[in-house]
């Protein structure tokens, strides 16, 4: 039998070895308290954090769909808006044509609205969300629409003197304009005046859209149409018959060459106001279809969370008991060391 020594430094470095540990759990409980999570999930879940990595994951998705569909549904609540805008314009300027009782003097009045309707549509189909056009389509970072003094007016006007032999530098000033006959008049609308509305004409002279529209994901198995385009057969509808009645409404024609202009522009806005209205139904269809998505979709989160929760959660009271005990060592620790550090051989001399 023999006796062993203990030193003071041994005695002083104990207290002082297990003081980074307790911090450590110190940190740990603390963390947990405020949380009310697991601050170590690894090493507390061990084989069940798959299940957790995988929740998290999934959750996450969810997540930046449901932040992308409210990016989609500003756009589309815009687009929609817009329709309205474009649908009104159009019924007012229907309205005021259904109104003239006298073509021949009604004429001018309607040739500056056709073409004050016409540069309002153009207008609203270049509109942006800041960072692209809402009626470019897939291209949307080009604006859609060229203005009527752009090319359009000049290609129209140039086409239109060719066709009658008129004064190529004011066509529809030209006197002779009153002596066209109804149906080459008719006949120029419906083949050279329509082509510049049609492909390959539209997009040479006034669009720079694409007439297919952009996609999104709105949930994990779902994509819909965003927006609309300016080359959406509605759209040049009405651009027709603006550009219709602003023209040729505006120039030297009388009687029944008037009356076919005034008839055909009623005949293309009643077809253009119903192609809006079928364009906003079907905005207002991907609209609610967003809608569902995302009620389904919190919906999983909550379920997810509910899961994590029984994964991940503490129990505040057994968190709160072992910082408080994490406290107590660690106060007694620093004590211990203080009090051995005090000693001192002088005191038993």
């Amino acid at each position: 039998m023999h006796s062993s020594f203990i030193s003071t430094l041994t005695l002083n470095n104990a207290p002082r070895a297990a003081l980074p540990r307790l911090q450590n759990e110190l940190a740990k409980a603390s963390q947990e308290l405020t949380t009310g999570r697991r601050a170590d999930i690894g090493r507390d879940l061990g084989v069940a954090v798959g299940e957790n990595l995988t929740l998290r994951r999934d959750q996450t998705s969810l997540q930046s769909l449901i932040d992308g569909n409210a990016s989609t549904g500003a756009v589309l609540d815009r687009t929609q808006t817009a329709l309205d805008d474009i649908r009104g314009q159009a019924d007012r300027f229907l309205s005021a044509m259904v109104g003239i009782s006298d073509a021949n003097s009604g004429a001018g009045v309607l040739a500056a609205q056709g073409r004050s309707a016409l540069d309002a549509l153009t207008s609203t189909l270049n509109l942006t969300d800041g960072r692209r056009y809402l009626f470019g389509g897939l291209n949307s970072g080009t604006k859609p629409m060229a203005g009527f003094d752009e090319g359009p007016e000049a290609a129209i006007t140039g086409a239109f003197a060719a066709r009658f032999g008129l004064d190529p530098a004011d066509p529809m000033k030209d006197p002779a304009v009153a002596q066209i006959p109804v149906a080459d008049l008719a006949d120029f609308i419906d083949t050279t005046f329509a082509a510049s509305f049609e492909e390959p004409g539209w997009s040479a002279t006034w669009s720079d859209a694409s007439s297919e529209n952009r996609r999104a994901a709105i949930s994990s198995t779902a994509q819909i149409e965003v927006g609309a385009s300016a080359n959406e057969p509605a759209m040049r509808k009405l651009a027709m018959a603006y550009t219709m009645m602003a023209t040729l409404g505006g120039s030297g024609l009388k009687g029944d060459a008037l009356n076919t202009v005034l008839d055909k522009t009623r005949g293309l806005l009643g077809s253009a106001i119903s192609g809006v209205t079928d364009i906003s139904t079907r905005i207002g269809s991907a609209q609610s279809r967003i809608a569902a998505a995302d009620t389904l979709m919190r919906s999983a989160i909550d379920a997810t969370d509910r899961r994590l929760n029984v994964l991940e959660a503490v129990d505040p009271a057994e968190a709160k008991t072992r910082f408080d005990t994490m406290t107590t060592q660690v106060e007694m620790s620093y004590s211990l060391t203080a009090r051995i550090l005090k000693l001192s051989i002088m005191d038993y001399v």
